[in-house]
């Protein structure tokens, strides 16, 4: 039987109010998955990403949120701020040395 696997959407939000399931902290990141939707924080968002990537349905991550997980899907965001069809800039990555 061949295993299909599904990407998900990913949205840029402006805000957020949900709190971390894992420590309480504000949310960064908010997934939904089959059986209902989880919230994390940046931390647990960046150290969960390939699990994030590999269950959830949609991703809602906050605007300025640089998520680990935003690079691995290879896709930009489908929503930024709400507006449809939008994309975000592109970000710099500067060398430490």
């Amino acid at each position: 039987m061949e295993q299909t696997t599904f990407t998900p959407l990913l949205h840029v939000v402006s805000e957020m109010a949900e709190r971390c399931d894992q420590c309480g902290a504000a949310a960064k990141l908010q997934l939904t998955l089959a059986g209902g939707a989880l919230a994390f924080c940046g931390h647990h968002a960046n150290a969960l990403a390939a699990t994030i990537i590999g269950n959830a349905v949609r991703v809602a991550v906050l605007s300025g949120f640089a998520w680990h997980g935003e690079l691995a899907l290879g896709t930009p965001a489908s929503t930024v701020d709400g507006q449809t069809g939008a994309t975000r800039g592109q970000r710099v990555f500067r060398n430490s040395r």
